[in-house]
């Protein structure tokens, strides 16, 4: 699937957190892409006291967020298999959260990884 053109993003990021959250998991499952964004450390942020993991389906999407304490980071890209295998044992061990789909108004869904392995496989 192509990036999203800019208008499409404007248009997104003011979407509900629930049809953010479903589009996320189709996009990541349609073009096998999910992103971060990392600086010699990846982007926590501390959120309802849990720390968080943000994820994106599109590198654009996680560009637009990097701003304030990211303003710095740079969107990195990882293959659906590269999350199920590496990211989530990474999550649980550092008690991280997956933080889906936010914007720079929004904090995103955040859900625990079993929930993220079982959509990404539920979707394949």
């Amino acid at each position: 699937m192509r990036s999203p053109l800019p208008d499409d993003l404007a248009t997104i990021v003011t979407w509900p957190r629930l049809k953010r959250y479903c589009y996320f998991f189709e996009e990541a499952v349609e073009t096998n892409q999910i992103w971060t964004l990392y600086r010699g450390s990846w982007a926590i942020e501390q959120s309802n006291g849990y720390q968080t993991f943000p994820l994106w389906p599109n590198g654009a999407f996680a560009t637009i967020c990097a701003i304030k304490q990211w303003q710095y980071f740079k969107p990195i890209q990882f293959t659906i298999e590269i999350v199920l295998n590496e990211v989530i044992p990474m999550l649980d061990n550092s008690l991280w959260f997956p933080s889906i789909f936010q914007t720079p108004s929004d904090r995103g869904t955040i859900i625990n990884t079993q929930l993220l392995k079982d959509e990404l496989l539920g979707l394949m």
